[in-house]
């Protein structure tokens, strides 16, 4: 997407739904940057999507590593 606001055009849609997100680290680029996910629960879901955010980053350890400066 060419820029910021028409990448944000797309995420309107969970907040209408009124679903919980979270961002989470998903590991390095090939050219070393940081990637990361969103996870998207149920509307209220706010705890299930917390604990599964918690052991994404516990199974992947991309929230302890950090990019080479």
């Amino acid at each position: 997407m060419p820029t910021y606001i028409d990448w944000m055009r797309s995420a309107w849609y969970v907040t209408f739904m009124q679903c919980p997100a979270i961002s989470v680290p998903a590991g390095f680029s090939a050219s070393g940057l940081p990637v990361g996910a969103q996870i998207v629960g149920k509307p209220r879901g706010d705890w299930a999507l917390l604990q599964l955010a918690h052991a994404f980053e516990q199974a992947t350890g991309h929230g302890k590593r950090r990019p080479v400066l």
